[in-house]
């Protein structure tokens, strides 16, 4: 974690999506004999121990050769072979929850492991909503009064506070959250797309996936 660069973090979005804890610019990779340099992106949820891009396969001239059940780095000339269905780990067994391992298990156990990771996203979302509720029922305790007029500006100035003029809800924010947003950002993409739940979303993720 020393060699992390978490000014690169964001949102990882494809079956599901994942959190991006950030970089590592430079590491080694062994192949056979060969040491191959090469940044990686940090998963905070990713049961691979390591997934090779497309940026690195033609950085380093790959070949996939399914013929011969090998992979060639085109940068060296070294050859490695594939391994076999048995000696897989677990997690990179799209047919195991199936006994044909055909199109219908392989679509299950995306579906599964999208649906599982969902649900942890819910799940930390749900944590943080349950302490944003704490905070911001204290700050409630000192909500705009006749005998305290100067609460209600403190309100409106706070992020985290849905304002009697939002154009959303309470729920457009949790939903929000639920992708691992953070409150004030729900709450100030929201307001500024006049509620559109559809459209903060999208401005979010953007928003994440600038380095």
């Amino acid at each position: 974690m020393r060699l992390v660069d978490k000014r690169w973090a964001g949102i990882a979005k494809g079956v599901g999506t994942q959190k991006i804890i950030g970089r590592v610019h430079i590491a080694q990779i062994q192949v056979e004999n060969d040491f191959l340099s090469s940044s990686f992106s940090i998963l905070e949820e990713q049961p691979m121990d390591m997934l090779l891009g497309l940026d690195m396969l033609k950085r380093h001239q790959c070949n996939i050769d399914l013929k011969n059940n090998v992979l060639v780095i085109g940068s060296t000339g070294t050859k490695t072979k594939f391994l076999a269905e048995n000696n897989l780990p677990e997690c990179a067994r799209l047919n195991s929850r199936g006994k044909d391992g055909g199109p219908e298990d392989m679509n299950e156990a995306i579906k599964a492991s999208a649906s599982e990771h969902e649900e942890n996203l819910v799940q930390e979302a749900m944590k943080k909503s349950e302490e944003e509720s704490k905070r911001l029922k204290a700050s409630h305790l000192s909500s705009p009064s006749p005998s305290n007029p100067e609460s209600g500006a403190s309100s409106a100035k706070d992020p985290n506070v849905i304002l009697p003029t939002d154009k959303f809800t309470e729920q457009n924010v949790q939903t929000l959250m639920a992708y691992g947003f953070p409150r004030d950002k729900c709450i100030e993409e929201l307001r500024a797309k006049g509620g559109d739940e559809r459209a903060a979303t999208a401005a979010l993720f953007a928003q994440s996936l600038k380095f």
